[in-house]
């Protein structure tokens, strides 16, 4: 649902869910967050998709943003996931809790910041937007939806616009990462493909599709301020739950 109504890949819900899931059937917490973050982005997909597609037909995202901002996430991620094997859980844990808070108290008080810029960037700073977005996206296993709404929204761009350029990172970022997680590194069990567990992937990408058409049908008649202030409080939740998990 969230995926749909605020672009986000679902990541913010399902890396916390899985990670926990995992350490309560015995799992070492580094190997619980490999898992839980290439599970995660293998299931944004069809999610993205589905939520790419809508808000497409509503005029608030297009393939124009696929082919410009496109490349550059795509790299980020996959240099993210090769690195992801060899870098601690905690701290890929402790960085995404730490960008959700940030962002949150912007979020939540939307009539109080103004947009740093005009317009998104382009040229050379776009690349490297594109490629933090993919990086950010690739450690933490969210689908760039969270960093794309934000530089979008800080460049100026109104919410509705932002959050459907964010389903359309998605599913930039979902087909590299779920190659690169699929083929990074070795499977621990025999029902995962690299850190991807098959068996959790079938039980959230179908319901997870069927969310997400239902918000992005839903985004548009909900005000601007409300979706900032959902935002906002999605990020706080999910950052508090995984900053606490990444100290203990």
């Amino acid at each position: 649902m969230l995926a749909g109504l605020i672009g986000i890949g679902g990541g913010i819900v399902v890396v916390p869910v899985v990670y926990y899931g995992l350490l309560s059937s015995g799992a070492a917490p580094d190997e619980a967050v490999h898992v839980a973050v290439a599970t995660s982005l293998a299931a944004i997909l069809p999610a993205a998709i589905v939520s790419f597609l809508t808000h497409r037909r509503a005029g608030n995202t297009d393939f124009a943003f696929l082919r410009d901002w496109g490349p550059g996430i795509a790299i980020g991620v996959v240099a993210a996931q090769i690195a992801a094997p060899h870098v601690r859980g905690t701290f890929m844990t402790a960085t995404f809790a730490l960008l959700c808070l940030i962002f949150a108290v912007r979020f939540a008080f939307p009539q109080r910041f103004r947009p740093l810029a005009e317009r998104p960037p382009g040229d050379t700073f776009r690349h490297l937007a594109a490629a933090g977005i993919g990086i950010s996206s690739g450690f933490a296993g969210i689908g760039g939806g969270i960093l794309t709404n934000i530089v979008m929204t800080l460049s100026g761009l109104p919410i509705h616009k932002s959050i459907g350029r964010a389903a359309a990172a998605g599913v930039v970022v979902s087909v590299p990462a779920t190659i690169a997680a699929a083929l990074a590194s070795k499977a621990n069990h025999p029902l995962e493909l690299g850190s991807i567990d098959i068996t959790m992937w079938a039980c959230i990408a179908p319901a997870q599709a069927v969310a997400a058409w239902l918000g992005a049908r839903l985004a548009p008649v909900v005000s601007a301020e409300l979706l900032s202030r959902v935002f906002a409080t999605a990020l706080s939740v999910t950052g508090v739950t995984m900053l606490h998990s990444s100290l203990v």
